[in-house]
């Protein structure tokens, strides 16, 4: 009867030695940043995490951003301010040596795109595509019959998504692809000309020239 029950009992040890813990830690990330478009921040990102084992117990964690070397996490949320892409790997490992690993990927973009009109300034008259010095005159900028404004822009992290052109608050085109070209073929008064540039995080920058002489009727 002894023997019976003593043969279970150390099979029953011996069992659990063999299997141990299985499971790998559970690692919980935080990232705390301004959310732009299309999965961007525009803002400064802090990156957070924890890991929990309710078994053996965590014993490390760890992370590296960009294939850089391993760093030990030590609760300290890691601040990211440059503009890029980010790939931030990390692994955590339990008392019984189990590993989580893991990874995602952070993109910033907190900068405006550039823009700037290549074929139109403030003080100059515009006389059918010919570009001519103005006088003195109530509206230093005018435009006389049919002109194109032609925009440069471009943003070097996330990318120009669009320009719009505008004529005082009123939107009159919208471009999605280069180049950005804006054709003025019909109107008359004072307008504000506007070009309006955003790029694929949701940053936008605009540029202006001020009260526009337009005359074309024709």
């Amino acid at each position: 009867m002894k023997k019976l029950i003593f043969i279970p009992f150390i099979l029953l040890l011996l069992l659990t030695g063999c299997l141990g813990e299985k499971n790998p830690p559970f690692v919980e990330i935080k990232i705390d940043g301004k959310a732009g478009e299309q999965g961007w921040y525009v803002s400064d990102v802090k990156f957070s995490m924890v890991a929990y084992d309710n078994e053996s117990g965590v014993k490390e964690l760890k992370y590296r951003i960009n294939g850089e070397q391993w760093r030990d996490y030590v609760g300290i949320p890691y601040v990211i301010s440059q503009d890029g892409y980010y790939m931030i790997e990390y692994v955590s490992v339990d008392g019984n040596n189990n590993e989580a690993r893991g990874s995602i990927t952070i993109k910033i973009d907190k900068t405006k795109p550039n823009i700037a009109f290549e074929n139109f300034e403030e003080g100059y008259i515009y006389f059918r595509g010919k570009k001519i010095l103005t006088p003195r005159i109530p509206h230093d900028t005018m435009i006389i019959g049919d002109y194109k404004i032609v925009v440069s822009s471009n943003d070097s992290t996330s990318g120009v998504k669009k320009v719009e052109f505008y004529m005082g608050e009123n939107m009159a085109l919208e471009k999605y692809e280069s180049p950005y070209e804006w054709e003025i073929s019909r109107g008359i008064g004072v307008y504000n000309i506007t070009a309006t540039a955003y790029d694929n995080a949701g940053n936008k920058n605009e540029i202006t020239v001020e009260e526009v002489q337009l005359i074309n009727i024709i």
